[in-house]
């Protein structure tokens, strides 16, 4: 006897916003953690 194999596929649109980076050379992540340093800092 043998087992059935389940697949899924999943496919995402790709635009291309994570590989973009600002006048300053970072990326959208970069950007909300340097950010985020910035809040950090100032509070002290």
């Amino acid at each position: 006897m043998t087992k059935p194999v389940h697949s899924v596929s999943v496919n995402y649109a790709q635009t291309g916003a994570s590989s973009r980076s600002n006048e300053m050379g970072m990326r959208a992540m970069q950007e909300r953690a340097y950010e985020k340093r910035g809040e950090a800092i100032s509070a002290d």
